[in-house]
Order: C-alpha cells, then structure tokens, then sequence
C-alpha cells in the first residue's frame, strides 16, 4: 500500500488529547521585479499559548497603572483645592471669580473621587473621608473670609468661634 503524502493534515486528526483542525495557507503578497503583485502561499506559524499567570499579571499591571493615576487625579484635584482655599483665606480683596474657582475646584475633586468608587479604585469609606476634607477645608476658607457664618448646631461652628475671637482681639489692639 502506497503511503499518501499531504503537507496539509486531514480534518479529526489526533495529536495527544487534542483534535486538531487543518492547517490553512496563508497568502503572502510579494512584489516581481516588474511590479506586478504574485500571491505566495506560506505556512501559518503556530502561535504559543501565553500561560494564565502571565496573562493575570499582564492584566493586574494596567488595572494598577489606572487605579494610580485616578488616584494621582485625586490628589491633584485636592492640592488644587487646598491652594485655591488658602489664596481666599490670605486675600485682603476678595472677589466673587476666586470663590467660583474654589467651588469649581470643590465640585472637580467630588466629581473625581466619586468616579473612583464607581470604577473601584477607591472604597467608599475612604472617599466619603476624602470629600469630608475637600469639605472642611472650603468651609473653612469661607468662614476665614467672612463669607459664611455656621449656626451653633452645625460643622463648623467652633472654628468660626475662635476666628471671631482672633478677629476681636486683633480689632482690640488696633
């Protein structure tokens, strides 16, 4: 019996535990001398499975990179907001454009630090915290620049006690 020579395996051949499919050709443009395009027919390389660990890592590795920089935007936002605070606490002439830039930069920091409970890059806990803070520290710019007055009741109200009792008593050494 003569022995059949194919460079292409037959459907359902079996290699191990595995069913293996036939190989398909893949074609190859290449360019003549003349410019005319002839088309070649190669073999399909094999590609290597890529093991599971690696690709877990490979994955874990760009889930890291954007957690950090959602974090890093956070953090940014919360500079900006800790800057602006300072430049309407320091003004002496204070106009309305820095309070607006202060609310923006407040309304940002929120906007940021709640779209990383959502992607899971922060728990909420610690944005609720975080956005405690961004919180304070706009309310204590306004309440240092007499804009706002807690009442008894409310956050606030013993910070805007002590800085009546600086204010007094710098009015009473003047």
């Amino acid at each position: 019996m003569a022995a059949i020579c194919c460079s292409m395996p037959r459907m359902g051949v079996f290699s191990g535990s595995r069913a293996m499919g036939p190989q398909r050709a893949v074609l190859a443009p290449a360019v003549s001398r003349r410019g005319t395009v002839q088309v070649v027919a190669a073999e399909q390389q094999k590609k290597k499975r890529t093991p599971q660990p690696v690709k877990r890592a490979e994955i874990a590795e760009e889930r890291r990179m954007r957690n950090r920089s959602r974090k890093s935007a956070i953090a940014t936002y919360m500079k900006k907001v800790l800057k602006m605070s300072e430049a309407v606490t320091k003004s002496q002439a204070l106009d309305e454009q820095q309070v607006a830039q202060l609310e923006q930069y407040v309304a940002d920091a929120f906007s940021e630090i709640d779209k990383a409970v959502t992607k899971g890059t922060l728990h909420r806990n610690t944005a609720d915290r975080r956005k405690a803070r961004v919180s304070r520290i706009k309310r204590q710019a306004l309440i240092a620049a007499g804009l706002y007055a807690p009442q008894p009741q409310q956050p606030g109200y013993f910070f805007y006690q002590r800085i009546q009792a600086r204010k007094a008593a710098a009015a009473a050494t003047e």
